[in-house]
């Protein structure tokens, strides 16, 4: 890659960063951040997070707005609803400072983003001094021993880092690093040229329970809208709020788009009873969990679905699991609990999918191999067809063959009697999108045991690799 404006500006930061006589070493006695999350408030909610951004100039428009008051500027963010604000520190080229950080922490109560070009120790330490719940380290302007010293110091302290890449190469980088929240940028760094399909295929290569971020090129609604499609959780936006006439109510546009979970290759676990199993499952790379709120020996009360919902946010898409119940009920069901999708077995109303959808939850419908809704359903409606046998959680094998005996317009999941020695031989013949298990992976029901949840894990995502990469 040539020359580009990211190498200019970094290599003026890493001669800010060598004229700092200041020894880092002598300043990790300092507390920890100890204010909120920067990745858990970006995790949660059926909204697609935003990030607002306090910035007065960039290097390719010149001037955004010269005499904008950071602070002022923060609080009509957080009114129009974003999760996080997001404050530029740097001077000659974005015409920000530390000052404009602390005084945006001391008018708004949410997580903030240390914009700046992360190269050294004291830039993190200085992040945390002045009030950051997070900083920005980005994998073009750093060698690997930097991304690692710089990422595990924040984490020391109790940063969150928000990684940025531009391509599957970088992404790849975050990865081997462990990166739990991503950015995106939707900018090539040689043409500014925003290409939003490049960075879709980056965030798909991302890992289960990465937290991704979609950054530059959004100006409306509608971008943000492609995003969540493409399987981001949050937007970081600058330009597009800086200049409006009322920031407030942009802000507010784009926070009520509803955020997209992909489940096209989805390995999900259900039947998860508990804490523990919960993040056993995530920990395994499960990329969904069920919680089961209809009767059933593994049935959790809403109390523990909310326990189990909070440990998983922003680790695996969260599933509520409903079988014959009353419209009325599941909406009981589910008030005050943080879920990202709700499986249907048996009647599904119409008022209750436009309920869910309102409220930004995808919607898998089960459909019993052979019976009634079988060749009747139309998928469409709904985001993807769990695949299953008359008694669900039996861990009963059925007979479906795949889309040559039903075709289907969705995502396919299957389930009934899976586990680690017989999931690759269910997706061959089935191509399956995504598979299903409770009884497999349990040594009694409800109770997940965690070499079993490995192993099927494992297999079950080669399995489905296998298949995708055939197709």
């Amino acid at each position: 890659m040539g020359a580009t404006y990211l190498d200019d500006i970094v290599a003026w930061h890493r001669e800010r960063a060598r004229a700092d006589e200041r020894d880092w070493r002598a300043r990790l006695e300092s507390p920890r951040h100890v204010g909120p999350s920067a990745r858990a408030a970006l995790a949660a909610g059926p909204h697609v997070r935003v990030i607002a951004e306090v910035k007065r100039r960039s290097p390719s428009r010149g001037a955004l707005r010269a005499e904008l008051d950071a602070a002022d500027q923060a609080r009509a963010y957080v009114a129009g609803g974003a999760a996080m604000v997001s404050v530029l520190t740097d001077g000659p080229h974005f015409a920000g400072s530390l000052e404009d950080l602390v005084a945006v922490g001391a008018a708004v109560d949410v997580p903030l983003l240390r914009k700046d070009f992360t190269v050294a120790e004291n830039d993190v330490l200085d992040a945390r001094d002045a009030g950051a719940a997070a900083v920005l380290l980005i994998v073009a302007a750093l060698d690997d021993d930097e991304l690692s010293r710089l990422h595990s110091l924040a984490h020391r302290f109790g940063l969150d880092a928000l990684v940025e890449v531009h391509d599957e190469g970088e992404a790849a980088r975050a990865r081997d690093l462990g990166a739990t929240l991503v950015g995106v940028n939707q900018r090539d760094l040689r043409t500014f040229a925003v290409d939003p399909e490049r960075a879709a295929r980056v965030a798909a290569s991302l890992p289960a329970g990465c937290v991704r971020v979609c950054e530059s090129g959004l100006a409306t609604p509608a971008d943000v809208r492609r995003a969540a499609d493409a399987g981001f959780d949050a937007v970081l936006v600058g330009e597009a709020f800086v200049t409006a006439d009322d920031p407030a109510a942009t802000v507010g546009a784009f926070a009520t788009v509803a955020r997209r979970h992909p489940l096209d290759g989805a390995v999900k676990i259900c039947g998860v009873t508990s804490v523990e199993d919960a993040l056993v499952c995530a920990e395994a790379g499960a990329d969904a969990v069920g919680l089961i709120l209809a009767p059933s020996s593994r049935r959790v009360s809403p109390e523990r679905a909310r326990e189990i919902a909070a440990a998983l946010a922003g680790r695996a898409t969260r599933v509520a699991v409903f079988k014959d119940q009353p419209s009325d009920e599941v909406r009981a069901a589910l008030a005050g609990l943080e879920i990202d999708a709700v499986q249907v077995h048996g009647p599904l109303e119409d008022a209750l999918l436009d309920d869910l959808r309102a409220r930004g939850v995808r919607v898998i419908k089960a459909l019993s191999v052979g019976e009634g809704e079988w060749s009747s359903f139309d998928d469409r409606r709904v985001d993807a067809v769990l695949v299953d046998g008359s008694v669900p959680g039996s861990g009963r094998r059925h007979g479906y063959r795949g889309r040559a005996e039903r075709p289907f317009a969705v995502p396919v999941i299957v389930a009934g009697g899976l586990d680690a020695t017989n999931v690759a031989e269910v997706v061959r013949v089935t191509g399956a999108d995504g598979v299903d298990c409770a009884t497999g992976v349990e040594y009694a029901p409800g109770r997940k045991d965690p070499a079993r949840v490995r192993a099927f894990v494992a297999a079950a995502r080669g399995a489905l690799e296998r298949t995708r990469a055939e197709r």
